[in-house]
């Protein structure tokens, strides 16, 4: 479907009362023992505080490593593409909202003069005119996409299963052996609001561990996608998106949203929406006997939005799917596409992680 149709075929909808409550993590410490056995809860009007009693402080606490699965050697898996869920406690809105005009901050063409191989790329790049915009919106399926945290830095991401949640492989910060470091999750981040709560990530599933510091490879980009896996069934609140692997067939068709947290609109304190865009061209790649797609694009991204979901509607569906991830930019040099992953390998992965954690 269209962007241009997206509004015209999928009509808003208001949420419904639901008499299940939802658990949500609205603040996460990590304390020493001693410390964490004396906290005691205190309230306010408005303000919910934790105090701690003893004279243990001073001492980090740090959270446990991620348990890092990869798949590069798996056996080929027959799978059915997964599907998506729309939660009906939820507003449905096809578009998202704008802000207001007093909280809109004018977008920022940024420039590069990095010189690159023509196999390589950087993680972003805007073509004018710039045409993402800012929004707070926490309708589906905007409730679904969310920033991702690390000791790396961060990135963007998306509910793709009830505690399931889709970044780039680029994103993750990868550590020593079959590890990974500490990965957070807050869906529609705003300004430090978190209307979802957060939750961290227990095990990643991947092809291929990424590794940016020497910009963003061929086969780094086709397959610089994974799958986390959290502590929490978040999705069961904000709802998800399904998955389809990537055509050529689609190849310059405006059939295709982004969202992404951009450094340079608001520090990447806000979600960033754009729509109405096409993917240019493909190339392949393949790991362990599977192929895999890098997307070239001209789509507007920036640093922070990598790991962000392109996806798209089918009329007959009531929620979107993500048929890509983004990757690079600046591909073969500073005028150079976007670039993104995916193919049949990234909903082969999502279904992997969906069965193995469910």
């Amino acid at each position: 479907m269209l962007v241009e149709q997206w509004s015209k075929s999928l009509k808003p909808q208001k949420a419904q009362r639901t008499a299940k409550g939802f658990e949500l993590v609205l603040a996460s410490l990590e304390l020493s023992p001693a410390i964490a056995r004396s906290i005691k809860l205190r309230r306010t009007k408005r303000v919910v505080e934790l105090v701690a009693i003893g004279n243990d402080f001073g001492t980090r606490v740090f959270p446990p490593a991620v348990k890092s699965v990869s798949l590069a050697r798996a056996r080929r898996i027959e799978f059915e593409e997964p599907i998506g869920l729309r939660p009906k406690h939820l507003d449905f809105r096809p578009i998202p909202k704008e802000l207001p005009k007093t909280l809109r901050q004018p977008n920022r063409i940024r420039r590069y003069d990095l010189k690159l191989d023509k196999d390589a790329g950087l993680p972003t790049n805007i073509f004018a005119p710039d045409d993402r915009f800012t929004f707070s919106d926490t309708a589906f399926p905007w409730s679904t996409c969310g920033r991702v945290d690390t000791a790396a830095g961060f990135g963007s991401g998306v509910m793709i299963g009830p505690r399931h949640l889709l970044t780039a492989s680029h994103v993750v910060n990868w550590g020593a052996g079959n590890t990974a470091g500490w990965l957070k999750f807050t869906p529609l981040f705003f300004d430090g609001n978190e209307p979802f709560g957060h939750a961290f990530a227990t095990t990643i599933y991947s092809w291929n561990k990424a590794n940016p510091s020497d910009g963003i490879s061929a086969d780094e980009c086709a397959f610089d996608y994974v799958v986390c896996v959290l502590e929490a069934r978040m999705g069961d609140v904000t709802g998800w998106m399904g998955s389809r692997g990537y055509s050529t067939d689609w190849n310059g068709g405006n059939f295709w949203g982004h969202v992404g947290y951009p450094t340079d609109l608001a520090s990447g304190s806000r979600p960033a929406f754009i729509g109405y865009q096409a993917m240019d061209s493909t190339f392949t790649r393949t790991i362990g006997g599977r192929d895999s797609f890098g997307i070239k694009h001209r789509i507007d991204v920036i640093p922070g939005q990598s790991g962000g979901p392109y996806f798209g509607w089918w009329d007959t569906e009531p929620w979107p799917r993500v048929i890509s991830t983004q990757s690079a930019h600046q591909w073969g040099g500073a005028t150079g596409p976007n670039t993104c992953g995916g193919g049949n390998p990234l909903p082969e992965l999502i279904n992997f992680a969906r069965t193995a954690e469910p």
